[in-house]
């Protein structure tokens, strides 16, 4: 190091400790260099322009060395030599009551964007991160909404109720002037993660704080969103989204209801497009004018992209919030006349291929030590979220969603998660209703014939029904499935975790089968009547078994002699996925209910079992009589 460079060090290393203790013992001259700014004029102190550096400096490291204390310590770990915490929130106390917090708020509001360069972070971050340090080392563990814990520090509420004053001009300036906070970078991430930090926070502890965010006028929401939508690491996305989330559909426990006794809950219309305004570029807003809107299909995109980041607990998040948009519009739907926006986006999910694309690969995460179940959890989100879609809609909007999860490789993802998803608690069940409700779609004539077509090429799925078939063998003998399935009430849709969903779930895909591939006279009359190795082709014809062949069958499989081929070849190349099924003696059970595939369950069946909005008393129900949703999963 240069002899220069040393006696810089120096000075600054002694300005540094001048200043430390400046802000311990005389906190009144602290805040008034704060105020200077970086090329403030001298004060009546002697301090100027370059001691409001130091100054913030020295409040920062008592705040920022206060909430690391509040932090667990791991066992056997010593606390590094410094100030007690006592003497500590001494230091900070006396600070607040000095007026550093109203400071600190006067610096990210003001603090000229032009004093730091385009590598550092923002100008406004240094005051806004020591705000943050102060609202966590003053409050941890403190549970501000006890009235005896209000009385004996006042301090901790003055902290929260100067920032939550000064907010509205805080999150304007951000929204404003985003500097360097828009440029994809890690370096810049620890800018995009603190205001949902404080945000949240300060929403726990004070209530006022929904009436500052959720004013038509504040930018909060939209600040986050730009965030999220900016971020780059999957930790920093998760932590926007789910203040986002909990934000827009009021999911925090505390100091919800004392905001919804006081002010009318705005609808998730309304705060939606705060978000859309968030997520859009600002060079467009710079283009088009403040009021530039985007879409749902350009937050699916958003979604989508941070989906790409393949982390499995914000794909949990990012589910959930699809979710919550699409229940919450439909809501907002029912209950005024324009159901525009909630149709909007159904369409816009509906057809987004790419957000599917990338929810469906995460399915394909394996199980890891330290997952805590989350990719379990993830599987089912994604078949809850599916399920929405096609749960008593008409059979125009199940192809058009079919169609798109087709593309996006839903069918070939079944296939090779099986084995893992038939053991979830409940994501049996939730197949079983998936894979009935398009085959019920599939039967209406309403249901396009090129995604009939289309469909067509995607099953069979032999290894996915093989796995299904070889799980329930190995768990259940049939005499104790018939004694589970006997138990149940008649008029009762099983519990999600009852077997008999297993034995639904092969017979429900292969309906699914039947109704794609469905000449079912000749298919019938080939195994009734058939006993030699070669299929009389004057009947109806059948479609070869191996999928995507698409061929006229005309010999069968020597073995089970229920899969049938259109030559020799296409027989070997589909031998890796029908010997599970052959080999185990499934073949026979499994056809049976690709015969069945044809028939359309009752109205009153379907909406006993949920699958479309009839009741026993509605006009359109089918009145004859059917069976039980039991011996209906059980067997034809």
């Amino acid at each position: 190091m240069s002899r220069s460079h040393s006696a810089i060090d120096r000075v600054v290393s002694t300005k540094s400790d001048k200043w430390t203790k400046i802000a311990s013992r005389n906190p009144t001259r602290t805040i008034a260099a704060l105020y200077l700014g970086p090329t403030g004029r001298t004060n009546s102190y002697g301090d100027a322009g370059e001691d409001f550096i130091f100054a913030m400096d020295a409040v920062r490291r008592i705040a920022e060395t206060l909430s690391r204390s509040t932090l667990p310590q791991n066992p056997g770990e010593k606390r590094e030599e410094g100030p007690s915490n006592e003497e500590l929130k001494k230091n900070m106390e006396d600070l607040v009551n000095a007026g550093v917090v109203e400071a600190l708020c006067r610096n990210v509001i003001e603090l000229k964007g032009d004093t730091m360069t385009d590598e550092a972070m923002s100008s406004f971050y240094p005051p806004f991160v020591i705000l943050y340090f102060i609202v966590i080392g003053m409050n941890a563990g403190n549970p501000l909404d006890d009235d005896e814990h209000e009385e004996k520090n006042p301090v901790n509420r003055r902290v929260l109720k100067e920032i939550v004053d000064n907010w509205e001009g805080m999150s304007d300036r951000w929204w404003q002037e985003p500097q360097n906070s828009l440029k994809q970078d890690a370096t810049h991430e620890p800018e995009r993660l603190l205001v949902s930090r404080l945000v949240g926070y300060l929403l726990l502890e004070d209530s006022s704080m929904y009436s500052k965010i959720l004013h038509p006028s504040s930018n909060t929401l939209s600040l986050i969103a730009r965030h999220w939508a900016f971020s780059i690491s999957a930790s920093v996305a998760r932590l926007n989204l789910s203040i986002l989330r909990s934000i827009i559909f009021f999911k925090f426990s505390q100091n919800v209801e004392e905001y919804l006794s006081e002010h009318e809950r705005p609808s998730v219309v309304s705060l939606l497009k705060q978000v859309y305004k968030g997520i859009c570029d600002p060079s467009m807003s710079n283009q088009y004018g403040p009021n530039v809107q985007t879409s749902p299909q350009q937050l699916l995109q958003t979604m989508s992209t941070r989906l790409a980041l393949g982390d499995v607990s914000y794909a949990i998040e990012d589910l959930g919030f699809c979710h919550d948009i699409y229940a919450g519009l439909r809501e907002s739907a029912t209950v005024s006349s324009n159901a525009s926006e909630f149709e909007e986006f159904a369409d816009a999910l509906r057809n987004s291929e790419a957000y599917w694309h990338n929810a469906f690969a995460l399915m394909r995460v394996k199980d890891s030590d330290n997952s805590m179940h989350t990719e379990k959890e993830l599987s089912v989100d994604v078949l809850n979220l599916a399920l929405k879609l096609i749960l008593q809609q008409p059979a125009s909007e199940v192809a058009q969603v079919t169609k798109t999860w087709a593309k996006a490789g839903l069918f070939g993802v079944l296939d090779e998660t099986m084995d893992d998803l038939v053991k979830i608690p409940g994501a049996p069940r939730l197949l079983t209703f998936f894979y009935t409700t398009i085959k019920e779609s599939c039967l209406s004539p309403s249901f396009p014939p090129d995604i009939l077509e289309a469909l067509k090429d995607e099953l069979p799925r032999q290894k996915a029904v093989a796995a299904v078939m070889r799980y329930e063998s190995e768990q259940k003998s049939d005499k104790e499935l018939d004694a589970i399935g006997d138990k149940t009430n008649d008029d009762d849709i099983p519990d999600a975790e009852d077997p008999i969903w297993i034995n639904g779930l092969w017979q429900a895909m292969g309906w699914l089968q039947g109704a794609c591939h469905r000449d079912h006279q000749g298919l019938e009359r080939a195994q009734l009547g058939a006993e030699d190795k070669k299929l009389d082709t004057s009947l109806s014809p059948i479609l070869c078994a191996r999928r995507t062949c698409g061929n006229n069958a005309v010999s069968k499989c020597s073995s089970c002699k229920e899969f049938w081929y259109c030559g020799v070849e296409c027989q070997k190349l589909d031998w890796k996925e029908h010997k599970p099924i052959c080999k185990n003696n499934f073949a026979a059970p499994y056809m049976q209910t690709v015969r069945a595939g044809a028939k359309k369950l009752s109205g009153g069946t379907q909406a006993r079992l949920g699958l479309i909005g009839l009741g026993p008393n509605d006009p359109n129900a089918d009145s004859e009589k059917t069976g039980t949703v039991v011996d209906r999963l059980k067997s034809l």
